[in-house]
């Protein structure tokens, strides 16, 4: 054999050898950052808001929990996370050899959360953009590594480790994912780590990805991240206890509006005690803007109070931003004093889920806020009719977030009905075209009624409201 062969074999049997060692080496647990122009800018921020402290809770994943900082997925944010001050560590594209690079470096370091959230390696089930597949096995090494790795550094955090959510994009990707995710999750010990399938939301009955809610079929829009944080809201109390609901606790005004919110409660009280009082309105713009007294700045209703409300002595207790918190407490402090109304119309608790200058509220929270209104009324005045109406839809189509989750408050405050001095009324399908989108010409934008909405409401209203008045049919 001469030299030249031997030495090419021996060039063969190396290359073989080397090709065997890297394929035996699981990249899925080799720590490895992403590219500076994909992380760096997100990183900074990240790491900026860790130096400020104050975390209880952490999100550790790739693009679907960064998704979490969109704007669009704010509202559900504010009501879940904000009052448990949460920070999203996602960072989109990542795959499990990322993130262990970001634990390992700095990535949490200064903080101690009560809980840490995981949910990665989907990035790793498919080989886009010329990147490994790994298999389940594989995979799952490498989140295990992830969970040990943040319970090392955060030795007195739990640690909730969520099923991979199910995709439809990539051939054998969910598979794969499913299989590692159950393997990993077999290190839940119920003390210290916690293992979550919340899979079956982001499902059809047939088992296939519901586009209606992962739209690309991988990332959730706005109503999938509601059903995720309603789907992972129990086991997460469990971890993390209730948050304080905002919605029942009485505060004063805490947006700037187009009125002086204290000037219209000192206009409230003195116009209880200057009329006789039958009938009182509650709420916030939409009502305020009805009309009636005390006079507002701007009213969109017309002459329609005049009409139909002022010859029944009724008081317009509308204020503009209101939430269920200043209601209370607005009712708590005078604007029910020395008055028994025979009736109290109240429509309240559409700016208590869109976050502003007060966090938002989960549905549940929103629905208590809502009681808490009408017994803070009962309490002042136990012979007074509460006539609830349901909140009035908004948003100009009807697949938003605002509108699901309008139906699901609406849906629990029927069960109201009838109880409590509780008369419950929905309306807001007449303000609905039949494919759901919002009636063209009955909103200013597609949330406040014109006089066009206003007299949809009046016409709703009016046969439940003569009766609760006692009033001869006319």
């Amino acid at each position: 054999m001469n030299r030249l062969k031997v030495l090419w074999i021996l060039t063969v049997t190396l290359l073989f050898q080397v090709s065997c060692v890297l394929h035996a080496q699981n990249t899925a647990i080799v720590p490895e950052p992403k590219t500076p122009i994909i992380w760096e800018a997100r990183w900074n921020e990240k790491r900026e808001r860790l130096r400020k402290g104050d975390v209880d809770l952490i999100f550790v994943g790739d693009s679907i929990t960064q998704a979490w900082d969109k704007p669009e997925n704010y509202p559900v944010w504010s009501a879940y996370y904000e009052p448990r001050r949460a920070v999203s560590l996602g960072y989109s594209g990542a795959r499990t050899e990322n993130i262990l690079w970001m634990l390992e470096n700095g990535g949490i370091d200064g903080i101690h959360p009560k809980v840490a959230v995981v949910m990665i390696g989907t990035n790793n089930t498919d080989s886009k953009r010329g990147r490994i597949a790994h298999t389940g096995e594989q995979l799952a090494e490498g989140i295990v590594k992830i969970v040990h790795t943040l319970r090392a550094k955060l030795p007195d955090t739990k640690v909730l480790l969520l099923k991979i959510f199910p995709r439809a994009d990539f051939p054998g990707a969910s598979q794969r994912g499913s299989d590692a995710s159950d393997i990993a999750g077999a290190i839940a010990d119920n003390k210290h780590i916690f293992y979550l399938d919340i899979n079956p939301v982001f499902l059809q009955k047939d088992g296939t990805v519901d586009s209606s809610l992962l739209p690309d079929l991988l990332h959730p829009n706005p109503i999938g991240n509601l059903k995720w944080a309603e789907a992972m809201e129990p086991t997460l109390r469990k971890l993390m206890g209730k948050p304080e609901n905002s919605a029942v606790v009485p505060v004063i005004k805490c947006e700037q509006d187009f009125y002086d919110w204290s000037e219209r409660h000192e206009a409230v009280k003195a116009q209880i005690k200057n009329q006789a009082v039958d009938l009182i309105f509650v709420g916030d713009s939409i009502t305020h803007m009805f009309g009636g007294v005390p006079t507002s700045n701007r009213v969109l209703g017309g002459d329609l109070w005049e009409k139909h409300f002022a010859p029944r002595n009724a008081v317009n207790l509308g204020f503009g931003w209101d939430r269920t918190q200043q209601v209370v407490w607005r009712l708590q402090n005078g604007e029910l004093e020395g008055i028994h109304p025979k009736v109290a119309v109240v429509l309240i608790g559409t700016n208590n889920i869109a976050p502003h200058n007060a966090r938002g509220n989960t549905n549940e929270e929103t629905v208590e806020g809502i009681k808490a209104v009408c017994t803070a009324i009962r309490q002042k005045s136990p012979r007074t009719k509460v006539l609830l109406l349901g909140i009035l839809p908004r948003d100009q189509q009807a697949s938003t977030l605002h509108r699901h989750r309008i139906q699901q408050i609406n849906a629990e405050l029927r069960k109201l009905n009838g109880k409590h001095g509780i008369t419950f009324l929905d309306f807001g399908s007449r303000f609905l075209q039949p494919d759901g989108a919002m009636l063209p010409n009955i909103t200013t934008d597609f949330l406040h009624p014109n006089e066009q909405g206003y007299r949809i409401w009046i016409e709703a209203m009016e046969p439940v409201l003569s009766k609760l008045l006692g009033e001869k049919r006319r």
